[in-house]
Formats: structure tokens, sequence, C-alpha cells
């Protein structure tokens, strides 16, 4: 036992301390989802010491799976890492990638689809009365936003990445997620959330006038959800969400060095919780709950990206048309997607390294993959 723990640690080591974060290949990712599977365990990604929230410790269940030829022609790919599937309350596919060491009971990294997450947060302080309005400014809830270009910013405008705030482009991205990381010499030891926010000292051009995706607004929901609660947005959407509707009892978050989450990317769930949390929108939408209600609303007035699948942005959160129908989908770098088809009443949920599949790009072709699935 004492043996297997050490080779296991040696493993993980090697993992960790090959370079990270320094190309966009699959094999980089696969280090990386690795590497954040264990954050909360080593607290580092690759040489840099990364903060975090951390809830329960990591599951060690019966590993499940539920096997599904027809789905297998789509999702066994060498780039897929998990895959689910369900219909009508029950899971009828559950795949996980077995050469990559990984199952049921890993924790997956969820990249871009921890936005939702973080919009979720909102979704709360909505709903408790918290926030009056989603037209009110971000400066009437957070004295650090109303020191920044955020001051005179409605907060549906942060919502979906239509603040003005960024200048087009993603050019400056990087700089602004290292430094609410650590994850660079730069800024390793120094990881503060408001400090990457305060990069920016003015509006690039109007709110509202153009959406542009970038990591800037939601470390601006962070702040918000933090200085209206007085809770991280990792403990908020815990309390009020995890706890409703995880069943592996862990997940953890990045933050910075005080404790403030992260929320662009980090949260860490097993992949049935995160089919859950789909599971779980998706019956507050059809139920038209104060939350459901307040993604249906992100739904409804999603904002045109420009991109050629289509896709229009809702509260930080994708909307497709899938079977002709707006369709909420959280989304994330390499592959990660959670497609909430209310009109068959199935999620899906794929975990990737790489979106370019044998049977199509996922990034083009996610909403076609849904209607395949009936």
């Amino acid at each position: 036992m004492k043996f297997t723990y050490l080779i296991g640690l040696l493993t993980l080591s090697l993992i960790l301390s090959a370079p990270i974060f320094a190309d966009h290949s699959p094999n980089k990712l696969m280090r990386n989802m690795s590497a954040y599977s264990q954050l909360g365990i080593t607290g580092k990604l690759g040489k840099f010491e990364v903060h975090f929230s951390k809830f329960g410790t990591i599951p060690n269940q019966i590993k499940t799976s539920v096997k599904n030829k027809k789905f297998d022609r789509i999702f066994k790919d060498k780039f897929n890492l998990a895959t689910i599937v369900i219909k009508d309350e029950e899971i009828v596919y559950e795949r996980y990638n077995t050469k990559r060491k990984v199952n049921s009971n890993t924790p997956f990294l969820g990249m871009s689809m921890s936005k939702t997450a973080a919009s979720a947060s909102i979704g709360v302080l909505l709903c408790e009365n918290k926030i009056k309005s989603l037209d009110d400014t971000a400066g009437i809830y957070s004295t650090t936003l109303n020191a920044s270009p955020y001051a005179n910013i409605k907060i549906k405008n942060i919502l979906q990445m239509n603040s003005g705030v960024s200048p087009l482009g993603r050019h400056d991205e990087k700089k602004f997620n290292h430094k609410s990381l650590g994850l660079s010499n730069k800024f390793s030891g120094k990881a503060s959330v408001r400090e990457a926010l305060s990069f920016y000292k003015k509006a690039a051009r109007e709110q509202g006038s153009q959406f542009n995706y970038h990591s800037s607004d939601t470390l601006a929901l962070s702040i918000l959800v933090e200085e209206i609660s007085k809770m991280s947005v990792a403990k908020v959407f815990y309390d009020n969400l995890y706890t409703k509707f995880g069943s592996s009892g862990y997940m953890h978050w990045t933050a910075d060095k005080n404790g403030t989450t992260a929320p662009f990317t980090g949260l860490t769930m097993t992949a049935q919780d995160w089919a859950k949390f789909g599971k779980f929108i998706m019956e507050e939408k059809k139920a038209s709950s104060c939350l459901g209600s307040f993604f249906n609303e992100g739904v409804a007035n999603a904002i045109a990206t420009g991109k050629k699948n289509g896709s229009r942005y809702g509260y930080q959160s994708w909307v497709f048309m899938v079977n002709e129908n707006p369709t909420l989908v959280l989304q994330g770098h390499g592959g990660q997607f959670l497609v909430l088809d209310e009109m068959t009443n199935t999620i899906l949920l794929t975990i990737s390294i790489n979106e370019k599949y044998t049977s199509g790009n996922l990034f083009n072709n996610i909403h076609k993959f849904t209607e395949k699935l009936n």
C-alpha cells in the first residue's frame, strides 16, 4: 500500500513539474486537468502555489459507468475524458476514458463552465433580494467596483460580457488570469483578483454596445458577490447550490491570496456533479423558480456573439439553437460542454482535452451532437 502511494505521488510530481500553460495542445491540457484534479491535495499548479476553497474530501465511491453503443460512436474519442447523458431523470450513458486513468471519482476542471456557477451565485443574491435589480449598477453594492471602471456598469451587462470595460479582443487576458491566480514568475505568491481588475483605469467603450468575451467581467462578479454577501463566490455556490445537487460531497475552486474566488475557471467537481448541476438548473428553469427565471431571462435576452456557430450569450452562459429551441449551454476551453436540452429533457456533459473529435468539432457542432441523442 505504501509503495503504491509513493508511486502515485511520484507520478503526480512528474505531472506537476511539467511545463503548464506553455501551449494549447491536448497533452498540455491533460497535464492541466490532472494538476487541477489534485489541487485540493497539492496546493500547486505546476511550480506555482495556488490558493483555493475546498469543500469535502475527494470521493472514493463505487466506480460507475453506463454503456451505450450508439453514443459511443460519437463520444468514444481519444480526446474525450468523460461523457454523461441524462434523459428523463436517468443517466443513460456514462463513459470515462480509462486509458487516461480517470473515473467517476475523478474531480474534473470545468474550465469556463465555472463562469456559469459564478452567475448562479449572482442569481442567489438576486433571489434573496440582496440585489434589487440587474439593471442596478455595480458601484451601488461594491466599494471596490465603485472605485473602478465598473462603478456605473449595469450588473446585467457584466453578466453578459457586455460591460465595455475590456478592449475588444483577448490579447491582454493572460495578464488578468495570471495575476488573479498567481500563475507566473512575476505574480507568484501575489495573486489578487482586485489588483488584477485594477489594470483597467477606464472603460474601453460604452456599456451594452458590443459583446467581448474576457475574464475581467467574471472577476468583477466575484468581487460583487463577495462584498454583498461577505462570503466568497465558492462559499455562496457551495452553501446555496452545490448542497442541493452534489452527490460526491467534494468540490474545490481557485482563489487568490485573500480567499477571493477567481471564477473565470477553476471550479472542479466530479463528472456526475457537473451533469447534476446542469440538471438542477434545467429543473429550476422549467419550474420558473426565482433562480430558474434568472436563467430564463438570460436565455431570452441573450446577445449576439458574432460566432459562426450562431451562438449567443446570456448570463455567463452560451445559448445555442437545439431542436429549434434556444438552449442554455455551459462551455469551456478544450471541449467542456454542458447542454440543457429542455425540449427532450436531455442533459449532455462532455469533458475533453481537445474539441476536434472524429465526429466533428465540438465548438461548431455541440448543438448537432445533442440532437443526435434522440
